[in-house]
């Protein structure tokens, strides 16, 4: 609660969470997500959470985030959604749909924009 009032953030202590994780602005962020990889970037007004209520927090209605991840400000992952390694979420994309590695997903609903490794990248 403590986090509500002080820095407008809301973290389920349930939440497995990595190391590295970044919240530049938190205020209006709700994190029910199951886990959270490593070296992720949370921007604010963020939602990871379930499509219906669940005050018992069920794992399997919460989304997975991979590691090296960026959510957009505003962006809504909800369900049990899975988002790859290194992807990148758009802001105030409504992800409904299991978002690839290296892949870059915006709009409402959230669609697949870009989905290249990084060696493609570099034009290697």
């Amino acid at each position: 609660m403590l986090n509500v009032l002080i820095f407008g953030i809301e973290v389920s202590p349930q939440v497995q969470i990595g190391g590295g994780l970044f919240l530049p602005h938190t205020v209006g962020t709700v994190i029910g997500a199951e886990r959270i990889g490593e070296n992720c970037t949370i921007l604010q007004g963020v939602t990871l959470g379930t499509s219906e209520p669940d005050m018992g927090f069920t794992v399997e209605r919460r989304p997975i985030v991979g590691a090296n991840v960026l959510i957009g400000a505003g962006a809504k992952v909800i369900g049990r959604i899975v988002i790859g390694d290194h992807a990148k979420i758009g802001a105030n994309a409504v992800v409904l749909r299991d978002v690839p590695a290296h892949a870059l997903a915006v709009g409402v609903p959230a669609t697949i924009v870009d989905r290249q490794a990084p060696q493609e990248r570099l034009g290697g």
